[in-house]
């Protein structure tokens, strides 16, 4: 099975990144990677993100 990834972008969503990252950690496919893409954010989504 061919891996997959997910690109998810964020930029001052400091709010609703947990969120985000939790629902694509809830997946049951297991077989992928995930690529959080902090904007230079002025928030602390990039803190979240890492």
């Amino acid at each position: 099975m061919p891996k997959i990834s997910v690109i998810m972008l964020t930029y001052d969503r400091e709010t609703l990144v947990s969120r985000a990252i939790e629902s694509v950690l809830a997946q049951t496919f297991r077989d992928f990677e995930f690529i959080i893409v902090d904007n230079g954010s002025s928030d602390g989504s990039g803190a979240i993100a890492g």
